[in-house]
């Protein structure tokens, strides 16, 4: 099961978003600070990029059933350096 793990720059926390509730009222908002994602930025970035990931699994899923080597990705971001540095 994919899931979107959000880090929180403003109070340092993360949490995790799983399918069911990724539309869900508080699906953007940190537990721990209540800070928000932007909601546009959410459902034009942030959705279609899960469901993209989410759909490249599933093909990838589908050429080992045709006996293929199974690969699968997670999506990792590293351009953004918090607490000091900026991007290099």
């Amino acid at each position: 099961m994919a899931f979107i793990r959000v880090h929180c720059d403003y109070c340092g926390g993360q949490f995790e978003i799983y399918k069911h509730n990724l539309k869900g009222e508080f699906a953007r908002e940190c537990p721990h600070c209540f800070q928000r994602i932007d909601r546009q930025t959410w459902e034009r970035e942030v959705l279609p990029a899960f469901a993209a990931v989410e759909d490249a699994n599933a093909e990838l899923y589908k050429d080992h059933c045709d006996r293929k080597p199974l690969f699968s990705f997670d999506v990792i971001a590293n351009h953004i350096f918090a607490n000091g540095g900026g991007a290099n």
